[in-house]
């Protein structure tokens, strides 16, 4: 776990209380989450972010792995110290997925879409992934919240694994172009800083019109599994908390939590 000459020295921002403010770079890590965990239990501000080249043991939503090749694409886990009560958690990767949408903007533009709750998509294929997970004191108050991203920058298409060949995409194989990886960095930074600053100032509203607008599920039939409940119907939006409304013959389900298979694409 060496930490050498940081490429992404550039996109630090250097200003305390903002997002970027200081990178933690490695060449390799096991998990840049398991990393952030540690520097924010040891105080790490707000803003600060762990970056790695490679993980060895990374992870996404539920526990899945995330294939994490070396020098290609951006992994890391951001340090975030929001005033909010334990439950709004979960809206922070809503949140997140709109900085990574408008930061992929800049590189693949025009093909960028949401789906709820964690995925970013290029073409309808994912490109990158999200998780939040709340950091809490001995009497369960919420002290911090891991914000790892994994995005697909320069990831070439034989170097997909077999099993996610026709699912993962990354910015080189939708768009044919190399990505400055650095340069994206620095507007991710810049894009998340500003929606978790709205977020914080005026709630998530103003953020979920942005999210509603990158939805590639709104209008579509789809099944979200939670467990051994299936629950199925068609995509209408999402609320003020972030839970994905479902229309099943008129009636509205409120869901909080789950997989979500669209009819077409990937499950």
């Amino acid at each position: 776990m060496n930490q050498n000459a940081n490429p992404y020295a550039a996109a630090q921002t250097g200003r305390p209380g903002t997002i970027g403010c200081r990178v933690h770079y490695f060449t390799e890590v096991a998990s840049t989450q398991d990393l952030a965990r540690e520097l924010a239990r040891g105080g790490a501000g707000h803003g600060e972010v762990v970056v790695a080249e490679r993980q060895t043991a990374g992870r996404g939503r539920l526990g899945r792995s995330w294939h994490s090749p070396a020098g290609v694409n951006f992994y890391g886990t951001f340090i975030l110290r929001p005033a909010i009560p334990l439950a709004q958690v979960a809206t922070l990767s809503l949140v997140a997925g709109v900085a990574v949408a408008q930061a992929l903007e800049t590189v693949a533009p025009r093909i960028v879409s949401l789906k709820w709750p964690n995925d970013v998509w290029l073409n309808g294929r994912k490109a990158a992934g999200l998780i939040a997970e709340a950091v809490t004191d001995s009497n369960h108050r919420l002290t911090a919240v891991l914000l790892g991203i994994g995005i697909n920058l320069n990831l070439a298409a034989e170097d997909l694994p077999p099993d996610l060949s026709d699912k993962a995409t990354s910015v080189l194989i939708a768009t044919g172009n190399l990505c400055d990886r650095a340069a994206f960095a620095d507007s991710l930074f810049a894009n998340l800083d500003a929606r978790y600053s709205e977020t914080i100032a005026h709630g998530f509203d103003p953020v979920r019109e942005i999210w509603l607008k990158y939805s590639a599920l709104t209008g579509r039939r789809v099944t979200v599994v939670d467990g051994p409940k299936r629950i199925g119907g068609v995509v209408t939006g999402i609320d003020r908390e972030g839970a994905l409304l479902l229309d099943d013959n008129g009636v509205t389900n409120r869901i909080l939590a789950g997989d979500v298979s669209i009819e077409g694409a990937y499950d």
